[in-house]
């Protein structure tokens, strides 16, 4: 990245289908702050959801994990209402390379996060494999969040979740994060941008048509769809006339 002048670095999640691939808005957040990283949040919805959150510890900010926050901390509320730790970590995260640069020279001060986990194991008597009931085990991980304490200048956008975070964690038969949320939501905040538009989702398209990335980035340079009517699903890949009667 050095020999090719690359001065900041996007990291997201692959998992997360509404993520903003080099947001202008949050790389142009983090330079007006001169941020040595940076990272977009999202207000948590439960103290109970499974996210991290971003606050200070010991005088520095970093991510506290889910399973390191005490449910009573997780609990606690605001004056008017807010939980106080709601500022959810998306892996949405901004770095400057000059940043990474220096990780070397802190890496051995980084902590492990101790993972409880369920370690299958085999029966030394037997060979028999044993799959544990209760955690027998611990995994230590680092994550690549752990860089922010380190920053001097650290920065946080907090977004919209409905715009910017769906993340897929779950296989068929969840209820939650799982690939039909994921579509869904996906779907729902390209409806959005061509209502907007000013234009109007009917019959067929509901829930089934997408903008492709050609078309725009984040609901942007719709204009010209102000008063078009939608009835058919599926990828609308230009706004010429041809284009807009497939799905018209």
């Amino acid at each position: 990245m050095k020999e090719r002048g690359i001065s900041y670095v996007h990291c997201y999640g692959v998992d997360n289908c509404l993520v903003r691939v080099a947001d202008p808005t949050f790389i142009g957040y983090n330079l007006a702050l001169e941020a040595e990283c940076g990272a977009k949040v999202v207000p948590k919805t439960e103290p109970t959801e499974s996210v991290g959150v971003v606050a200070r510890k010991a005088g520095a900010y970093g991510v506290v994990e889910y399973t390191e926050l005490p449910a009573a901390q997780a609990a606690l509320r605001d004056a008017d209402g807010q939980l106080a730790f709601r500022a959810a970590n998306i892996a949405n995260h901004f770095y400057s390379t000059a940043f990474l640069d220096r990780v070397a020279s802190f890496e051995a001060q980084m902590a492990y996060h101790i993972a409880r986990k369920k370690i299958p194991t085999v029966d030394l008597a037997t060979g028999a494999p044993l799959k544990p009931a209760t955690p027998n085990g611990m995994k230590l991980e680092m994550f690549v969040f752990d860089v922010f304490p380190f920053a001097e200048r650290f920065a946080v956008l907090e977004v919209e979740r409905a715009e910017e975070f769906s993340p897929l964690k779950n296989g068929p038969g969840s209820t939650t994060d799982n690939q039909q949320t994921s579509r869904a939501d996906l779907l729902a905040q390209q409806r959005r941008w061509l209502e907007r538009a000013g234009a109007r989702v009917e019959g067929a398209a509901v829930g089934e048509l997408e903008l492709g990335p050609l078309v725009t980035y984040a609901g942007e340079g719709l204009e010209a769809l102000d008063g078009v009517v939608f009835t058919k699903g599926g990828v609308l890949d230009g706004l010429a006339a041809e284009d807009l009667a497939r799905f018209t």
